[in-house]
């Protein structure tokens, strides 16, 4: 019997649309019944840098490609070392139970809390100690972030003609549409017109007129150009048109997978691997045991703590109006569900055979193009390395990838700022955003460069949804205290952080391990020399201590946390 993609996309499709207009309208209604006549942060506090009202279209675009970024195409790949059927379980129950309700529970509590970031109402609604370690938490793992989507862009830059400057034409696109919109008062449809017009163009260029690849250290300098760009500047005028006009290449190429994979009965395009198999693409690939490790590997497909900052750093204090509120906290993570629902699709959709045949050399998570194009080609009646097709998908996770990048750095800069507060010198210095910026690209460089991507991609999604289930838990002690249920916030935040604590511990495990036994974990990778031992030592021991320091902090943040939950039930029971 014949299996199609087809079957999984269908019945994912299903629950998100239940879990959107059944489950969140009635969480919406019981937990935070919003106001549309209450005053945002946006009107509040408008100073058209941080904080200005924007249509819900606009920030639904700015909020999917500011949380949608490499992980919920790559991760699914990391995935299928266990096989397609556990990472289809996972997006399909931790979206519709937790993804959702942590991403809106974040936008909202900051919304009502004046547009907090998750620093000053961590210090508010847990300890001061907590908002220590949650920001020293926050910067080592922006670094992880960055670091591991800067191996993604160079990686797709080295491999896929014309995915560099596909993507320059989409920033110039963005940047285009961001001064007719904002500084010409051109009307929305028409700087979006605009934007999506010199995006058609420099598909087409990039395909047909000038293909080329860079090496992959370039890649990766390019990239870290385009973020300290961003970083620097203010949200209006490059981050958040720039994520808005590559939301359309994205979204469209989610809806092309979505139709293709539907459609798979009628093209014939079968699922090519097995539901339940270790180490189905390289035999040789080792990831640790399907707990916790499935859990923090599809990072942002089910859940993910870069959401919440997102949620409360960007679009909270965007907010028009807080009916607003549920399409572009719930609705948005939705659909990022529903792209690494149609990424897992399209790795089901080839063989390794196939991968290996194709000369993916880099490894089976570059082949995502090639499985993209073999499910939308029949679409078009063409054959599957249509130059088009093959630039879009391979610019398609290039443009998820670098999008949450620069976000991640101006994220890193504010961080640094405020961990250097205490010392006006060190601030001085330091926390000046050009110099902050760099230093954090400077680091996520090294980190990408090293060979112990798998490893890196692991601890980063450790943090990543540890960070979520920190949320999780800051959300529920704010719903405690206005005393409200929290049971749908905190039995998530429980499983999240018991989970990715013990991702953290294993990795850290790994690492020392193949320090004390001399037998680094270092692959090489074409075009890249491999270093002496020296250096692989050292680069292990950073990630091993990187595992143990977000571990630890991890802990206290959630003790500390406990407490302030404990301490706001205590209250609302003496008050009854």
């Amino acid at each position: 019997m014949e299996i199609y993609s087809a079957y999984f996309t269908l019945l994912g499709l299903i629950a998100y649309l239940i879990a959107y207009f059944v489950y969140a309208k009635r969480y919406d209604k019981k937990i935070w019944k919003p106001d549309p006549k209450a005053t945002t942060p946006a009107h509040m506090y408008m100073d058209g840098v941080e904080f200005f009202p924007s249509s819900k279209y606009v920030l639904y675009g700015f909020q999917f490609k500011g949380i949608a970024g490499a992980a919920p195409i790559v991760g699914p790949w990391v995935a299928l070392a266990f096989g397609w059927l556990p990472a289809l379980l996972w997006i399909l129950f931790g979206n519709f139970f937790i993804g959702w309700i942590h991403d809106y529970g974040s936008l909202f509590t900051s919304v009502r809390n004046e547009g907090k970031t998750l620093g000053p109402l961590t210090y508010e609604l847990i300890s001061p100690r907590a908002r220590s370690c949650l920001m020293g938490f926050l910067l080592f793992y922006l670094i992880t972030i960055v670091s591991a989507f800067d191996f993604v862009i160079g990686m797709h830059f080295n491999v896929h003609m014309g995915s560099l400057l596909f993507t320059i034409f989409v920033f110039i696109a963005g940047v285009v549409s961001g001064l007719l919109l904002y500084k010409l008062k051109v009307h929305i449809v028409a700087s979006t017109i605009t934007g999506i017009i010199i995006i058609i163009i420099g598909l087409c260029v990039s395909a047909y007129v000038v293909p080329f690849t860079v090496g992959f250290e370039v890649g990766i300098f390019i990239a870290s150009i385009i973020c300290l760009i961003s970083a620097v500047l203010p949200l209006i005028w490059f981050a958040q048109p720039t994520n808005y006009m590559a939301f359309y290449p994205c979204f469209i190429g989610i809806i092309l997978l979505l139709i293709g994979e539907l459609a798979s009965p009628i093209t014939g395009i079968t699922v090519g691997s097995p539901p339940l198999t270790e180490n189905w693409y390289y035999p040789g690939f080792t990831t640790g045991p399907i707990w916790p490790i499935l859990f923090v590997s599809i990072a942002c497909g089910a859940i993910s703590g870069w959401h919440s900052l997102v949620s409360t750093s960007g679009s909270a204090r965007q907010l028009d109006v807080e009916t607003d509120a549920l399409p572009i906290g719930a609705g948005a993570m939705l659909t990022e569900g529903l792209l690494a629902l149609t990424a897992l699709g399209a790795y089901m959709s080839i063989t390794r055979s196939e991968v290996l045949a194709a000369g993916y050399k880099w490894g089976a998570h570059t082949a995502f193009a090639y499985g993209a194009s073999k499910v939308v080609a029949p679409l078009f009646m063409t054959i599957w390395d249509n130059p088009l097709l093959i630039t879009f998908y391979g610019s398609f996770i290039v443009l998820y990838a670098i999008t949450i990048n620069q976000l991640a750095i101006r994220f890193f800069r504010l961080a640094l700022t405020e961990v250097t507060a205490p010392s006006p010198s060190l601030r001085l210095i330091i926390g000046n955003k050009y110099v902050a910026s760099i230093i954090g690209l400077a680091i996520s460089f090294g980190l990408a460069w090293s060979g112990a991507w798998a490893n890196l991609w692991t601890i980063f999604g450790g943090a990543n949804q540890l960070l979520a289930g920190l949320a999780l838990l800051l959300v529920s002690v704010y719903l405690a205290n206005i005393k409200k249920p929290t049971k749908y916030n905190l039995g998530p935040a429980i499983f999240m952080t018991a989970t990715c604590l013990t991702a953290l511990i294993w990795e850290a495990a790994i690492f020392f391990n193949a320090i004390t036994s001399g037998k680094y974990i270092w692959k090489v990778y074409p075009g890249i020399t491999p270093p002496g031992p020296e250096v692989k030592l050292a680069f292990n021991a950073i990630f091993g201590i990187i595992a143990i320091v977000l571990f630890i902090l991890g802990i206290i943040v959630t003790y500390d946390s406990s407490k302030a939950l404990s301490k706001a039930w205590k209250a609302r029971k003496e008050s009854q």
